[in-house]
Order: structure tokens, then C-alpha cells, then sequence
């Protein structure tokens, strides 16, 4: 089954969240990292005390609890889930189907945060648990250094905009400063290392380009 990647900002935008047992749960505390708002429909409701950015509705799921969502995800009874389903797309949304993947919009992969890093791994639905051992094996590889080496690029990249005036020259050193060679000396040496070393390079970008 083939997709397309992309990453979904969801930063204050509602999803809805209908079924909240064990599948329905992972779904929303993911949304939650991500910024959404979360309404999560079910008559059980939560349990214990519910997130504080989420919204339970302990009702039985009704067409009218998808309006204003931009993301629907279908985590109750196969029954239930293709009512969902069909609402959603009634409305002209995103859909997702715990119970009949095909019959929704989109899948979510395995995935691996750090920081400002995320790391998704699709197998197109084949082999979950192969997903997220992948997912597994990729994030070692990544090593714990790539996510404070991003934060810092956050940090440091508007003194490139702000010094470097040639597109091509910005270019050009961001992709230096990107180079996973700085990850090896994270590890040997640390931030302010690094740091330093990269802002050395800035000045002698601007001096081997006349940007001073």
C-alpha cells in the first residue's frame, strides 16, 4: 500500500478522538505531544484523571462530535469505528480506522521523539511490531547528542540570516553546521564546544565571502 509522508502540524487544532481504551489512549497522548486539542469521545470515559489538555465527552459517539475537527481517529468497536468512519468522510475529513486501516485516510507509524527530532517507521501496515522495532534500531543509531545539536542550530540560525546576505553562502553553511560530524564531538567534548566552533566558522564564512 503505498503513502505519502508528511508531518501534520496540530499545534491548537482540535482532533477527535472517539473510543478511549488502550488504542484510543496511545492515539491521544500522542495528539497531546504534538499540541493538539483533544476531544475523546466514550461513555467509560477516562478512568482516573483525564490529561489536562483533554476534553472527554462521556457520551455515545453521535455525528455531531466531529464538528470542528481537522483529525478523526476511529478507536472504538468495528461497528462504531465504521459509523465514524463514514461521518468523517460525510464531512470532508481525515479519518483513521484502528479496526479497518483501509477504510480510513491515513495510518500512523512508529515513531520516536527527542526534542525538536521525530522519527516515524511504516512498514504500509504489514508488520507493526517490525515497525517499531526498526523505529528502535534507528533511534540508537541517531544517538542521544542529534536532538541538543538541533536545539542549538535553533538557536544559532538567525545570526546566519541576519549576517549572511547571500542565499547560497546561508545555504552553504547551514549545511556545514549540519554535518554529523558535530555529533561525534557533542559526544567527546559538549555544547560549549561546539558552539564555539560553529560560530567560528560563521565569522570565517563571512570573511572568505565579503559579508563583512
Amino acid at each position: 500500500m503505498s503513502g505519502y509522508p508528511m508531518v501534520f502540524h496540530l499545534a491548537g487544532r482540535l482532533a477527535v478522538v472517539v473510543g478511549l481504551g488502550a488504542v484510543g489512549r496511545r492515539k491521544t497522548l500522542g495528539l497531546l505531544e504534538a499540541g493538539a486539542r483533544v476531544k475523546g469521545i466514550d461513555p467509560a470515559g477516562w478512568g482516573a484523571e483525564p490529561p489536562s489538555d483533554l476534553s472527554v465527552v462521556r457520551e455515545a459517539y453521535q455525528d455531531a462530535h466531529l464538528r470542528d475537527a481537522v483529525l478523526v481517529f476511529a478507536a472504538a468497536s468495528p461497528e462504531v469505528n465504521s459509523e465514524v468512519v463514514r461521518d468523517a468522510h460525510r464531512r470532508g475529513l481525515l479519518v483513521n480506522s484502528a479496526s479497518e486501516p483501509a477504510s480510513g485516510d491515513f495510518s500512523v507509524p512508529a515513531s520516536w521523539r527527542s526534542g525538536p527530532i521525530m522519527l516515524s517507521v511504516s512498514t504500509s501496515g504489514a508488520g507493526p511490531a517490525l515497525a517499531s522495532a526498526l523505529r528502535d534500531r534507528a533511534a540508537r543509531a541517531i544517538g542521544p547528542a542529534a536532538s541538543d545539536h538541533v536545539k542549538l542550530l535553533v538557536e544559532l540560525r538567525p545570526l546566519v540570516l541576519q549576517q549572511i546576505r547571500e542565499e547560497a553562502t546561508r545555504r552553504a553553511l547551514l549545511r556545514a553546521w549540519s554535518d554529523d560530524r558535530w555529533l561525534e564531538l557533542w559526544e567527546q567534548q559538549g555544547r560549549d564546544v561546539v558552539r564555539a566552533e560553529l560560530l567560528r566558522m560563521l565569522d570565517q564564512f563571512k570573511i572568505e565571502h565579503n559579508q563583512i
